[in-house]
């Protein structure tokens, strides 16, 4: 069975080899964590979700991605964005090499709106053979980039994908980076 992965977007202003959570980044390095902390305009109130199975807050965690970044590329051009010229960095990172950290799979699978209190139901242990399984693009995040397109709004890449959060930081020195428009 092949290795399981998860990605990271590198941000624009990424520096130094570590990733941190955005609390984290308040502390440390407060002029990225403005630009980043930018990202949650009009859906503040995450930053205050407890995240359960890690005892934590929303912003505590790194989040990751179960679909390879190409995923995610090619169905955003599907549904009418047209990201060609767009280059977006991304890290792959080894499934295993995270789980030597608490982390959980965040399933994503109800509405936000309705509910801003999430449950020990929201989420699952990761293991290789579940984070396989789950690195298809979802229906439900597809429909959400269609929609976003017919209203002529840029979607967020994987709001409602489910996805790994890590507590704590991760030093990225050895893992690969790459552009999402190298289809796999």
């Amino acid at each position: 069975m092949s290795e399981a992965f998860v990605y990271h977007r590198q941000a624009p202003d990424f520096t130094g080899a570590t990733l941190y959570p955005l609390n984290r980044l308040k502390e440390c390095l407060p002029a990225l964590y403005e630009n980043a902390v930018k990202k949650y305009k009009g859906r503040e109130w995450l930053i205050n979700v407890t995240i359960p199975p890690l005892d934590c807050l929303w912003n505590d965690v790194l989040h990751f991605s179960l679909m390879h970044p190409s995923v995610i590329y090619k169905s955003l051009v599907e549904t009418g964005f047209n990201d060609s010229n767009r280059e977006l960095l991304w890290f792959e990172i080894p499934l295993e090499d995270t789980l030597t950290q608490p982390s959980t799979i965040y399933l994503n699978t109800r509405p936000w709106q309705d509910e801003k209190i999430l449950g020990n139901s929201d989420f699952e242990l990761p293991t290789a053979a579940h984070v396989r399984a789950l690195s298809g693009m979802p229906g439900i995040n597809l429909q959400y980039y269609r929609d976003c397109a017919a209203k002529g709004e840029r979607p967020l890449l994987w709001k409602r994908a489910p996805h790994l959060l890590l507590k704590g930081e991760l030093d990225v020195t050895n893992y690969r980076v790459f552009d999402w428009r190298e289809i796999v």
